[in-house]
């Protein structure tokens, strides 16, 4: 894996076209955006510039920091023409390089900024039939075999839609959303639009975090309720008490003389209190269960995992295919994605950056961007959508269910990859993080207007999780299915639970609703160096 082992500051995958000599970059760093640079820092450490941008988005780098983000962008383009050229001559070489193999996971061989770099070149790769990529009996060695995409999926079974996942992840900077033309046609007839659940795709930023806070979350609902049993069982009567983590209430939990639990007043989470944090629905727990299923149902690549449980008899192949186990999508590929490739997507999405608030520069505009930070408290917006979330542990195993005899590979989401990372609570070296999400990471009841055509496994249609507003600036057009191109637009469209927050911002003067969409516009991600 050349140009990897020794990296130490982990460039992202950016430079597309030729770059000019430091000093053209230092005479045009002004204003020349053609493509991106995007600098990874090292561990713990916050990236020389990141600081000027946390005060003043427009400063610009020094000519020492300028020369050496340039320096970083040169070697990564002469890594990317090398492994470009050495593919054209040995097909499959650049998917070795974004591969890691269990083997190297044990032996930590590679350091979390090196694994990043190797998760950010598997993120863009083109996966291509002979990787697995699609599914369906063909003679992928004919001469004239040609890929085809299912831009409406087919049933369960997905698209394919896409090659890659930096396909539809790109809007607004690398790991965005994706525009509307590249939504996903879920659990369609693979022809017609029509009744098919329409998916826009979100952007990828804080996802660590995010992993992070849904486990506490769970952790401290499951703890409260195996509390109320025993303290059932010990006092021998029926026991209630509010189910709450982290400020946000999730209804009651009770439990009955003998220790049986009754979930009947359980709110907005299901009845294992399991904090889903991931999909439009909040379906998937954990970003290994999200990872895994979106490269089958977006690009038909079946996980080794997938493959063994329908061996074992414990998983429906149904959505998979009707093939023997070991290639039950009937693709001719039996190993597509195996536990090492899933642990280096992991790895990569939980040190994405954190999106952050950027308030205008205008005076004006700053005035207004402040009123509507209060009126968006003032009308609740922020009984949903909850700022700030409070982080204890920021340590996510990336291997995370491994096998016993594994050892872990621990992600820092405070510090690791890229930046910016949460905000510490406390000077010191303990302390809790501040996570400024805004959602309270429960399912809710959003009304006709929304609805999908059909119930997501047990989640009605009309139930879906509170989207982190976090980089919301960034991700237009909105809504699951991208079909809000303003703002306002898509708070318009809110129902059910959300009617009266709705209401409150429609009685606003225009002034008042103009605020609350400055302020909105403000959750944005922070501005990135570019190289031409």
């Amino acid at each position: 894996m050349p140009y990897v082992a020794g990296h130490e500051s982990s460039p992202r995958r950016t430079c597309r076209s030729g770059i000019a000599t430091l000093g053209f970059l230092a005479a045009a760093s002004l204003g020349i955006l053609v493509i991106r640079t995007h600098a990874r820092e090292s561990r713990g450490a916050e990236s020389p510039w990141s600081a000027a941008f946390a005060t003043d988005d427009a400063a610009i780098p020094d000519d020492t920091v300028l020369r050496e983000q340039l320096q970083k962008a040169i070697d990564l383009r002469r890594r990317e023409f090398f492994d470009r050229v050495l593919d054209a001559r040995d097909p499959g070489e650049l998917v070795e390089h974004a591969t890691l193999t269990e083997a190297a996971l044990d032996r930590h061989k590679l350091g979390i900024d090196a694994l990043f770099v190797v998760g950010d070149e598997l993120f863009g790769y083109l996966f291509r039939p002979e990787n697995g990529w699609g599914s369906g009996r063909a003679d992928r060695k004919a001469i004239d075999y040609t890929p085809r995409l299912r831009r409406v999926h087919q049933g369960l079974a997905g698209g394919p839609d896409a090659f890659a996942c930096f396909s539809c992840h790109s809007k607004g900077g690398p790991d965005g959303a994706g525009t509307q033309s590249q939504d996903a046609f879920l659990r369609g007839d693979g022809e017609r639009t029509v009744g098919a659940d329409q998916r826009n795709a979100p952007h990828l930023l804080g996802l660590g975090p995010v992993a992070c806070l849904a486990r506490e979350m769970s952790g401290q609902l499951q703890a409260q309720a195996a509390g109320v049993r025993e303290r059932a069982k010990a006092e021998g009567r029926r026991v209630e008490q509010a189910l709450t983590t982290k400020g946000v209430s999730f209804g009651r939990i009770a439990a009955g003389p003998d220790g049986t639990l009754d979930y009947g007043a359980v709110e907005d989470v299901d009845p294992d209190l399991t904090i889903r944090p991931f999909g439009w629905k909040g379906h998937q727990a954990t970003l290994r269960d999200m990872a895994e299923e979106s490269l089958h149902i977006h690009q038909g690549l079946l996980s080794k995992r997938i493959q063994l449980a329908v061996r074992d008899g414990t998983l429906d192949p149904g959505p998979y295919g009707k093939g023997p186990w070991y290639d039950v999508d009937e693709d001719g590929v039996s190993l597509e994605i195996d536990a090492g490739m899933l642990t280096t997507v992991v790895a990569y999405l939980a040190q994405l950056e954190a999106p952050v608030i950027r308030p205008p520069r205008d005076p004006g505009l700053l005035d207004a961007w402040a009123a509507g930070r209060s009126r968006f408290d003032e009308i609740g917006c922020s009984g949903c959508h909850v700022p700030t979330l409070e982080l204890d542990d920021p340590k996510l195993d990336a291997r995370q269910p491994a096998e016993a005899d594994q050892a872990a590979f621990i992600i820092d989401v405070a510090k690791d990859g890229d930046g910016p990372k949460i905000e510490p609570k406390y000077g010191g070296y303990v302390t809790s993080y501040l996570v400024h999400l805004f959602s309270d990471l429960k399912r809710h009841d959003m009304g006709e207007a929304l609805a999908t055509p059909a119930p997501q496994g047990t989640i009605p249609a009309r139930v879906f999780l509170t989207r982190p507003l976090w980089g919301l600036a960034e991700t237009a057009p909105y809504l699951h299915d991208g079909r809000a191109p303003t703002v306002h637009d898509a708070i318009v469209l809110h129902g059910g639970e959300a009617t009266k927050a709705r209401d409150a911002y429609l009685a606003l003067d225009e002034p008042g609703r103009a605020s609350v969409r400055i302020f909105l516009t403000s959750l944005s991600r922070e501005p990135k160096l570019f190289v031409p």
